[in-house]
């Protein structure tokens, strides 16, 4: 293929990596973007040959260009003839390879010996150091990721007619979102099973003699017991009065010192599920937006002169670091803080996922020198805090363990033991490099606990101290908190559902199908997430197993190893599933059109209503549909069943035009409104304010002047008016006070012609009062102010 004169050239997915790229790499070579996949299965339509599989002929996928990539082949196409070397470089995953594997067969290179390029981080030394070592197109990892769109294919393709058959139409259900759903559906239950319970703490301040420093301590034990919520005296306000009681008037004795030193370790560099976490909690930035932020910086941005991609490769579940980046690392702590800040040896860290991908590497800047601070003019806000937060906790993942000297001392009141610890920092270790910023994992659950420096005054066994008061505390116990963005991540990733890559797709995926809502950044099922997810329990638990959907991902991981063949992983997958689904479709009783026992009827006509689900959840319908569309929102479900992230949700709404249920719609421009459930019969509608509530306008009983139909207030930007019910046909409108009068234009004593256009001027209304327009408007725009009315006085 070698042309004499001619460039190198390499392929990326992105544009702006491409961008980056041709410009440190120079005029020698020449950089290109398949802008993301160029070819996939089949989308839309029905049947064998919209699934793109050919089961019958041992899984063979078939695969179309996508829809608007033509243009971009050919100009690849034309490339790669006119080119010496060509080199694939996409992500260094399974789909980075598939994308590769997929350039190769639609420009025609020849996959055994196409020139495949990996790179953790876009830099110059670092895609010339991967051209050095091309190789050719690893089949097994293109496979592992051919078997991965095929499961989700399959699986997607049968279930969702069942869905359709069952619940409502244009619903979907996934090998990882469906389990992803369950997760949440599982906590809502437990949350909604849980009993609080109530319980008492007590703390005791004591001073020594002759001194004021308080010493504060907790009650830990009484009557030789543990005191607690299973203690019988700490359930109830008397128990712990009874205690009280008890120990006042006594004197503490000190007793059991103890002192020890104990070290905070740094937490690993970030990987893609940690980073995801982490910038939930502490920047309160969704999944999606991370990726996307991390995604800019990872792909290049243009400091001090020269492109360079800022941090190494975003998707990621290793927590191993490069052995010249640890080095960098070393050489720059060293250099500012001192080598008491530098361990005798680089730190190890071991990935708490099992399956996590060894030979890659974790999240890190690709130059330490880059510190957030030389770099923040060059970077949007988000890109900076981001940014920062990989850098920070990478450099202290690098770093000496923080020193503390912790101090706890027993003291004897009675029947009761009370203790007071003491914690006194002695050496900051890693936290001398942004003890403001402290992105670590004490805030993700795993088991340190931030605690405030507290000293303690020197006290000697046996010595008495004055108990000043006691202080009772009423506690009750809580359910197990609700999802939010960081803990799903950690719970999708602990279950084995998905991978780094996938982790921000499922929580898009499940908030746009409509089966959970986001609120108070916090997860909650709708009543149709509750609905599609227990009939896939009900009778697909096999699917939606977190067991299963784990060990799925295994045998990917598997055949992405050499060690098993993806045809026979679907084929042994598939038979065993497609006979369950035809099974459930043919016996399962549907979920819609049951009839609903209430007391509630049709609002329009009064006959009984049925259940009925959307994608904004569960409604009831009458059952004359659609000779009667007459709609109720569920009872007991007004709010969750159309909630969405944005607070959102179905209220009572009467038609002004006709007075029946209005329901609860989005536009394609995402704005919500109410319209009549008798469209396209009565065209009414109700805006919604900007917290989500109906602007419910004053009724007015007017006729149109014109055509005689009802007048229905109307709200615009200059205030409320009346409007013809039979717009557009009619287009009368009318002033309206905000009392809901009708405030009557002022009658013209004798006709008022233009003066541009000899037409006849009618009275209009504007933001500043009533003027003349010219009757032709648009034609002609000729007004001017209302006459004034002659008051009769002479001079």
């Amino acid at each position: 293929m070698s042309k004499s004169g001619s460039k190198k050239l390499i392929i990326v997915e992105s544009p702006h990596k491409a961008a980056v790229i041709q410009k440190f790499l120079g005029k020698e070579f020449k950089a290109m973007a398949s802008v993301g996949h160029i070819r996939d299965l089949p989308k839309g339509g029905r049947g064998k040959k919209a699934l793109g599989i050919d089961i019958e002929n041992n899984f063979a996928m078939k695969y179309d260009i996508i829809k608007g990539k033509e243009k971009r082949i050919e100009e690849l196409k034309s490339a790669v003839a006119q080119a010496s070397d060509v080199f694939l470089a996409p992500d260094p995953d399974r789909e980075g390879e598939a994308i590769a594997w997929h350039l190769s067969e639609a420009l025609g290179l020849d996959s055994m010996t196409a020139k495949r390029i990996t790179y953790t981080a876009v830099t110059k030394k670092a895609v010339l150091e991967a051209m050095n070592h091309a190789r050719a197109i690893n089949m097994d990892l293109v496979n592992a990721q051919q078997a991965r769109r095929a499961l989700d294919r399959l699986v997607g393709f049968s279930l969702s007619p069942f869905l359709w058959q069952k619940v409502a139409r244009n619903l979907s259900a996934g090998r990882v979102q469906s389990p992803a759903v369950r997760i949440i559906v599982e906590r809502d239950r437990e949350i909604e099973a849980f009993v609080t319970q109530e319980y008492w703490s007590m703390k005791a301040t004591f001073f020594q003699q002759e001194k004021d420093v308080p010493i504060i301590a907790q009650l830990v034990q009484y009557q030789s017991k543990k005191f607690g919520i299973d203690h019988p005296l700490g359930q109830s306000e008397d128990g712990v009065h009874q205690i009280v009681h008890s120990i006042e008037g006594h004197s503490g004795i000190v007793e059991r010192i103890e002192k020890k030193d104990s070290q905070s370790k740094p937490s690993a560099p970030f990987t893609t599920s940690t980073l995801q976490q982490s910038a939930n909690i502490y920047l309160r930035y969704s999944a999606t937006r991370t990726m996307r932020i991390a995604q800019r910086l990872y792909e290049g941005i243009e400091i001090e002169g020269s492109p360079t991609g800022l941090i190494t490769y975003m998707r990621t579940d290793s927590v191993n670091i490069d052995p010249q980046a640890v080095s960098e690392a070393r050489d720059f702590i060293q250099g500012q803080y001192g080598i008491d800040y530098l361990p005798e040896k680089a730190p190890k860290y071991n990935s708490a996922n099992k399956n996590a991908q060894d030979a890659h590497e974790a999240i890190r800047p690709t130059d330490v020198t880059l510190t957030p601070s030389r770099i923040k003019s060059y970077l949007g806000n988000d890109e900076f805090r981001l940014y920062e937060m990989i850098w920070l906790r990478f450099m202290q993942s690098q770093m000496s363990p923080a020193r503390y000297a912790n101090t706890s001392f027993k003291i004897h009141v009675h029947d009761a033991i009370f203790e007071a610890k003491g914690r006194q920092l002695l050496f900051d270790g890693y936290l001398a490099i942004a003890k403001e910023k402290r992105y670590d994992d004490e805030a993700l659950g795993e088991g340190k606990q931030p605690e405030e420096e507290l000293i303690l005054p020197d006290v000697s066994v046996q010595e008495h101290l004055h108990m000043d008061r006691v202080q009772p505390q009423q506690h009750f116990t809580k359910p197990p908190a609700r999802f939010n963005e960081a803990s799903l991540v950690k719970s999708l990733e602990k279950e084995g559902i998905g991978r780094p890559s996938t982790y921000a797709p499922i929580i898009q995926t499940i908030l746009e199908r409509g089966y959970v809502i986001q609120k108070d950044r916090s997860f909650y099922a709708t009543e149709l997430g509750v609905a599609v997810s227990d009939l896939l329990t009900n009778n697909f638990s096999n699917i939606v197993d977190l067991h299963f959907t784990a060990a799925m991902e295994e045998k990917l991981d598997l055949v992405e190893q050499g060690e098993q063949d993806w045809q026979v992983l679907l084929k042994e997958f598939y038979f065993p599933f497609i006979t369950q689904v035809e099974s459930a479709i043919k016996d399962v009783e549907p979920l819609k059109g049951r009839s609903w026992h209430g007391e509630e009827v049709c609002p329009n006509c009064g006959e009984n209503l049925v259940v009925r689900y959307s994608k904004s959840g569960a409604f009831l319908g009458c059952h004359n549909y659609p000779t009667c569309k007459g709609v109720l929102p569920m009872p007991g479900q007004q709010g969750d069943a159309v909630e969405d992230e944005n607070g959102v949700s179905q209220e009572h709404v009467e038609c002004p035009i006709c007075q029946k249920v209005m329901e609860l719609k989005k536009s394609r421009f995402g704005q919500y409104f109410y319209a009549c459930s008798d469209y396209p019969e009565c065209k009414g509608t109700v805006s919604v304010d900007k917290e989500g509530k109906p602007i419910i306008l004053p009724r007015v009983n007017k006729s149109c002047d014109k055509c005689g139909k009802p007048m229905i207030a109307k709200m615009s930007r200059q205030g409320m008016f009346l409007a013809c019910s039979g717009y557009p046909e009619c287009q009368n409108t009318m002033a309206l006070n905000k009392d809901g009068t009708v405030e009557l234009a002022p009658e013209l004593k004798e006709p008022v012609m233009c003066e541009k256009c000899g037409s006849a001027m009618m009275v209009k209304r504007g933001p500043r009062g009533w003027f003349l327009a010219c009757s032709k408007y648009p034609k002609c725009r000729s007004a001017k102010p209302m006459p004034q009315e002659d008051s009769g006085d002479t001079q």
